[in-house]
């Protein structure tokens, strides 16, 4: 097999029977947590490919877009061929790591709702914070897709957080990567394993790639009993989250608005004389039965002509919650 590319823990190799999807496989090198610590563990690829194959394979089931196809032999998948975008995401629920460094946030801390972060795949920089404004100036990721991204991270994070809980175990958080396939669909790519996520279980003990890190405890031992304790899950029993788009239809610049019009000479009878123009426009809230997908974005495209808004005199926007 052709390879690809080499990464600090996985080599991605062409699929000599597909141009289209490329074999992953999971070395058992073990990263340090400021990556300058590293061993070589056996068989601690094949457990994270297990993982990743078991949690993939779960989100599929419920309607998010992945790169997963199917698995292979030893520590291999079979995925979709994706350009990845050039930044990752990291979810967090609870603080840890470098989170409380950089806050002075105490270790253990439940944050009151999520929190998204985003960060620059470049080493060279040592893979530095990014804001979502800086994103999108510098042309990196568009604000839809961006937008998309945070959906479908919300929408993961509800989905582990809720099949974890069933054996006592707590997502603190974990990194997602997104890219696009050949056809322009968006999916999640990488993986999903310790590598990737913090899980305490209920004495707050990690399970995953920390006890590496802060030399707890055996990689291999915690990553064969996380594998053991994920597999007796049940996932038909994790309800669906509610998932809704919001569509923003206003009129455009030039075009003229009577409503905005009759409600600007209102507020100045009030009053409100600094008004200067009003723009009346319409919003739908619409609920979907899945999560947020390549497919939804287009329908919502062909949504918007046909229905939602006149193209020549109204423009649109679109926001996920």
């Amino acid at each position: 097999m052709d390879l690809i590319h080499e990464g600090k823990v996985k080599r991605i190799y062409q699929d000599p029977k597909s141009t289209d999807n490329v074999i992953i496989e999971f070395t058992d090198i073990v990263m340090g947590g400021d990556r300058k610590r590293q061993e070589e563990i056996e068989g601690k690829g094949n457990l994270a490919c297990r993982m990743t194959e078991y949690l993939l394979g779960y989100l599929e089931g419920k309607g998010i877009d992945t790169h997963f196809l199917k698995a292979l032999d030893g520590p291999r998948l079979l995925c979709r061929k994706v350009n990845v975008f050039p930044i990752g995401i990291v979810c967090r629920n609870i603080a840890a790591g470098s989170f409380c460094t950089r806050y002075g946030v105490e270790e253990g801390t439940v944050l009151e709702s999520p929190i998204i972060e985003f960060f620059l795949k470049d080493d060279k920089l040592n893979n530095p914070l990014i804001i979502e404004n800086a994103i999108t100036s510098l042309g990196l990721v568009k604000n839809e897709i961006l937008q998309f991204m945070q959906s479908v991270t919300h929408s993961t994070n509800y989905y582990l957080t809720a099949l974890l809980k069933q054996q006592g175990l707590t997502l603190v958080d974990f990194k997602l990567e997104f890219g696009y396939t050949k056809d322009g669909h968006i999916v999640l790519a990488d993986e999903l394993s310790g590598d990737t996520m913090r899980i305490w279980d209920t004495s707050s003990d990690s399970r995953d790639r920390d006890v590496f890190g802060k030399e707890k405890g055996g990689i291999f031992e915690v990553y064969s009993k996380l594998i053991e304790v994920i597999t007796q899950t049940k996932p038909e029993e994790v309800n669906v989250r509610k998932e809704m788009v919001q569509v923003l239809v206003n009129p455009k610049d030039g075009i003229r608005n009577p409503p905005g019009e009759v409600t600007k000479r209102a507020l100045v009878r009030l009053g409100f004389g600094e008004a200067e123009d009003v723009r009346v426009g319409k919003v739908f809230n619409i609920f979907l039965r899945k999560p947020i997908t390549s497919e939804v974005l287009n329908h919502l495209k062909i949504m918007n002509i046909k229905l939602l808004s006149n193209p020549i005199s109204e423009k649109q926007e679109v926001n996920f919650k």
